[in-house]
């Protein structure tokens, strides 16, 4: 981390205790039920907004890091999609399941990677930076596996609409840092990354009255607490 950053976050910001996020069990009793109810709803908008850009750009390849039970990429992508994904060792058995053509990847994303060598049209990192103690190595892994013309989708939760403009500190225990909308694109910009767009959508699925509801108070400059997912698509500057 370069001296003095605080991953562009404002100064008085106090972060939580280092959590242990990584385990190396593969025990996939993890996935209990709860947790895969959770799998398919929460930052259910991010990945329909990766699969419209599949479908509109005719991408070949997905990489989701991060991806957990592949419920909605299951759901949401078009088949002949080559998607690849990284996650714990113990995703791996819902993952053959869920999507059996699917490479898996086992990692832990504090800083051990696999080498997968190739870049994919798309990488996708959905509410999974907030957990790491330092997401740079994560970011840096991306950017290595990201095609000339590949863009990153990544979604964070966006502290100010989901806590409040002031809020100096998560709640949420296993999230080490939450990012403000400017701090998550100045943060993005000091990593090597141009933000082609970046926007609000629900924390998860939701009836599409309530999400046009969402969409019109974020436009008027007041979106709802729930409507707090930020989602920044990228491209690697250079």
């Amino acid at each position: 981390m370069p001296s003095g950053d605080r991953y562009a976050i404002r100064t008085d910001y106090r972060e939580n205790p280092v959590q242990a996020t990584y385990d190396p069990s593969g025990d996939p009793r993890y996935w209990d039920e709860g947790r895969l109810k959770s799998a398919a709803s929460y930052q259910y908008d991010v990945y329909a907004a990766a699969a419209r850009l599949v479908r509109e750009r005719n991408l070949k390849t997905l990489l989701d890091v991060g991806s957990g039970p592949p419920v909605k990429l299951m759901k949401l992508m078009p088949t002949g999609l080559d998607i690849c994904l990284v996650d714990q060792p113990n995703t791996a058995q819902h993952a053959a399941e869920l999507l059996p053509n699917a490479q898996f990847f086992s990692a832990n994303l504090e800083g051990d990677f696999p080498a997968i060598g190739r870049a994919f049209d798309l990488v996708l990192c959905a509410d999974v930076i907030e957990h790491l103690v330092d997401p740079d190595p994560c970011l840096d892994f991306m950017r290595r596996h990201l095609a000339s013309q590949g863009l990153l989708l990544i979604s964070t939760p966006e502290r100010a609409t989901l806590r409040g403009k002031d809020c100096t500190h998560s709640p949420h225990p296993m999230h080490v840092r939450e990012w403000s909308f400017g701090e998550f694109a100045r943060f993005l910009a000091s990593r090597g990354f141009d933000v082609v767009e970046h926007h609000l959508l629900p924390q998860q699925r939701t009836s599409p009255p309530l999400k046009a509801y969402g969409r019109l108070m974020s436009a008027l400059g007041r979106p709802p607490s729930w409507y707090s997912c930020q989602l920044a698509i990228c491209c690697a500057r250079g």
